[in-house]
């Protein structure tokens, strides 16, 4: 099983971060590897991502199920593979940064290698998905909403173990790049319009 968690703070109001995460054809664009995607219902989609992992590359689809859609506070999903035995479940929160909720635990503690690896799969994304520009997140006092996205895979078959070696490096940075790049996105936004 790989997972990640990221969170961070912005000056974007908690409700303009709700209206933009409920519907995923804003953000989807945003997720690492997004060729398409496609819904069936409000809640179903087939989702289309492609994966590199250095000399494995694969193209992967995932039926995705919106499984809680408690506005405008948090949604989460499940993802079962089509193609490849995986399944996985994530969630976007967002809480007002003043909430005593919001402050944030550490997790757990990540070894050298570890973040190592980390800081690898993050200069990929960049090369590949470009930097994304976004002011540093404002102090605690001066944010208004904190974005928390959740992953976590769980690959299947004879190759899950070496599989799962290799996703769970890129993992976080992953999670860090799609909160980052829409948070980036909203922030202009409402940069715009003052």
């Amino acid at each position: 099983m790989a997972e990640a968690e990221y969170s961070t703070t912005t000056a974007v109001p908690p409700d303009a971060i709700w209206r933009f995460v409920e519907d995923m054809d804003n953000w989807a664009r945003f997720v690492t590897g997004y060729q398409r995607h496609e819904k069936q219902s409000d809640v179903d989609s087939t989702w289309t991502l492609k994966g590199d992992l250095g000399v494995m590359a694969r193209t992967l689809t995932f039926r995705v199920h919106v499984s809680e859609w408690a506005g405008p506070a948090r949604v989460a999903f499940e993802l079962q593979g089509v193609n490849e035995p995986m399944q996985g479940q994530g969630s976007f929160a967002i809480e007002s940064a003043a909430s005593p909720a919001a402050t944030q635990e550490p997790g757990p503690p990540r070894g050298l290698w570890l973040r190592w690896l980390e800081s690898i799969w993050r200069r990929l994304l960049r090369a590949v998905g470009g930097r994304v520009e976004r002011a540093e997140p404002p102090a605690s006092g001066s944010a208004l909403a904190r974005l928390t996205f959740r992953l976590r895979l769980d690959p299947g078959g004879p190759m899950a173990p070496m599989i799962n070696a290799m996703i769970k490096p890129m993992m976080r940075p992953a999670a860090e790049d799609l909160a980052s790049r829409i948070l980036a996105h909203l922030e202009a936004v409402e940069g715009a319009k003052q």
